[in-house]
């Protein structure tokens, strides 16, 4: 009784801790200003969520400690000693974090390595700031006095044996904060208040431990580069024509966005077995804003939505979700239209924190994030692998988008086609493929999208997330389904957004660009184009694929290895969607070429920047 007592007192005791230290950054980094009371209150929510990483790094300090005790059975003077050890290497791992915060504006993560692995860095910082050491130094001293366990084992080896197994199950449960799962540091956006409420929630301290310890080396690609292209300068041509610098405004409406899980661009208009695959997707795809072809950003959900909403690239072949940059502060369109008054939310019909996806769309700025386990009495509702039917994830929607203010964005990630699985109620004689299903559940929720009293005109994207199709081919992994339709309160036509096709190649990160292009948002940091006005950009869009990378311009894509500069490759691919009939590239083909592998090289330097 007297160890349990002695561990819940102490871990109490060093989460208190963890919390002032917060505190302490906050008012160092002028995040809280002590002559502002509304500074603190703003934010205060989210600091106090931040309990939960006080907490588990306290925990892995309160196993070690507590193991030297009952292992090698110190005495309170011996295991004071060990505390100090632990609290100033605690109080430096924090003011070294709040250092690097103070200059990059993001807390220390994977960087950490360099500290450890370029020699002389760790004594040159040391150096550096040797006031903040021996501030260090003092206040762990200080601190000591007061966190240190008064604690001696006087049971037997058996009894010290327990006593460890119960230290463990108390340092899991803590270190989890009390969660199923070990927290990643990106789950401090679930304290609320956007990229400052979850620097204020996350304990610096356990994010450098958390990458340190997880191994997490960075993503980064290496490009290799052919000695006659100067791809910063190429990029900077290029890139002087994107970005929306001078918006062109004229829509201050709703914004409904569909993330249609994983559905594949190669069955847009295909008959199989005399059966139309989608039939009302393409009725509705003709009658709507739409292009030829249009790309991914990536094979994951987290991938397609952070293009789509931050009009960036991911990390090549991988997500932001669980790298070095997931707590970097992307400008993305969520948090640009919430400065500008809307309201949002976005619901997915799995759990919210598959694959970091709730985490994503708060990180974004979306105010609110929704799962399946949101759902009232979902575990009555016919389910498959992932989570709920698209049918009761719409009605789900529908019934909270009433309760939203308008203008609002709201995004929603499907999930019946998550799985092959039909429910019940589907004709397995009428349907041949999940995605058939779906789309009949697609339009249903269009009927009750149309049939809504809006208060201001609204907007549709239906896009895919990505796409699950293992084709042979690199177009087959990347083509999706795409449309964007406005729809006027009076019934008029669009002036914003015209009914056409758009030819030529697009990809998800034009969404955001023509999003905040009409609403009047200022985004320059985003690399796609406005399909409002495409022939105001540079054109091209890229996709990558196993160390290959397609630029696409045009009619024209040209295909070449990241890894062996000089081995690029032409293709019509409108003719040869496949491609496999390489082409002589045409007079253009060079600088497409030089495009393509600068946009790869350069956009991936300032998604890691």
């Amino acid at each position: 009784m007297r160890f349990l007592s002695s561990s819940i007192g102490f871990l109490l005791r060093i989460t208190i801790i963890g919390a002032v230290f917060r505190a302490i950054v906050a008012i160092y980094l002028q995040i809280w200003d002590l002559m502002d009371f509304n500074s603190i209150k703003s934010t205060f929510p989210a600091f106090i969520h931040g309990w939960h990483f006080d907490l588990a790094i306290g925990a892995v300090a309160y196993l070690l400690l507590y193991w030297l005790i009952l292992i090698f059975n110190l005495s309170p003077k011996a295991a004071r000693r060990w505390n100090f050890l632990f609290l100033w290497v605690y109080i430096v791992m924090v003011v070294t974090d709040s250092l690097y915060a103070k200059e990059t504006g993001r807390h220390l993560s994977y960087e950490i390595y360099s500290m450890f692995t370029i020699e002389g860095s760790m004594l040159a910082l040391f150096g550096r700031y040797w006031v903040a050491v021996l501030v260090s130094l003092v206040a762990a001293a200080s601190l000591n006095l007061w966190l240190a366990p008064n604690y001696k084992p006087s049971s037997g080896p058996i009894g010290r044996t327990f006593a460890m197994l119960l230290a463990a199950v108390l340092a899991v449960m803590s270190f989890r904060g009390f969660e199923g799962i070990p927290q990643d540091p990106s789950w401090a956006y679930r304290a609320g208040g956007g990229p400052q409420g979850a620097f204020l929630a996350l304990n610096g301290a356990y994010g450098i431990f958390w990458a340190a310890v997880g191994e997490k080396k960075s993503s980064k690609e290496n490009i290799a580069l052919p000695k006659d292209i100067n791809t910063e300068k190429v990029f900077a041509a290029w890139k002087a024509q994107r970005g929306i610098h001078a918006p062109i405004g004229g829509f201050d409406g709703n914004i409904v966005i569909v993330f249609l899980e994983s559905w594949w661009g190669s069955e847009v208009d295909r008959i199989q077995d005399g059966v139309e695959i989608l039939p009302f997707f393409n009725k509705l795809r003709r009658e709507s804003l739409h292009t030829d072809l249009f790309l991914a950003g990536g094979h994951r959900t987290t991938e397609g939505i952070f293009s789509s909403m931050c009009s960036l690239p991911n990390p090549l072949g991988k997500s932001i979700m669980y790298s070095e940059i997931e707590n970097k502060d992307f400008v993305c369109l969520p948090r640009l239209l919430s400065e500008k008054g809307y309201s949002s939310a976005f619901f997915q019909g799995s759990d919210q924190y598959t694959s970091g996806t709730g985490l994503l769309v708060l990180k974004t700025g979306f105010q609110s994030s929704y799962g399946k386990r949101d759902i009232p009495d979902y575990e009555k509702l016919e389910q498959n692998a992932w989570g709920v039917y698209d049918t009761d994830l719409y009605k789900f929607a529908l019934d909270k988008m009433n309760g939203l203010r308008e203008p609002f964005l709201v995004g929603i990630n499907t999930n019946t086609t998550h799985d092959n699985l039909f429910p019940a109620r589907a004709d397995r004689q009428k349907y041949k493929t999940i995605r058939q299903w779906a789309d009949t559940e697609l339009q249903d929720f269009h009927k009750l999208l149309a049939s809504r009293k809006w208060e201001k005109d609204w907007l549709l994207v239906l896009v895919a997330d990505h796409t699950t199709y293992g084709g042979s081919s690199i177009f087959d992994h990347y083509a999706i389904p795409f449309l964007m339709k406005h729809y006027t309160k009076d019934g008029k036509e669009s002036r914003v957004l015209p009914n056409k096709l758009l030819p030529g190649a697009f990809s998800q990160s034009d969404i955001a660009a023509t999003l905040a292009d009409i609403t009047g948002v200022k985004a320059p940091t985003f690399l796609g184009r406005s399909l409002a006005r495409p022939e105001a950009f540079s054109p091209g869009a890229s996709i990558f694929h196993l160390g290959q990378s397609a630029w696409f311009d045009g009619d024209w894509a040209v295909v070449f290895n990241i890894r062996n500069p000089g081995e690029e490759r032409c293709f019509k691919w409108k003719e040869d969607m496949s491609f496999t009939k390489e082409s002589p590239c045409p007079a253009n083909g060079k600088k497409m070429h030089e495009e393509g592998l600068s946009y790869i090289k350069e956009s991936q330097e300032l998604l890691f920047k």
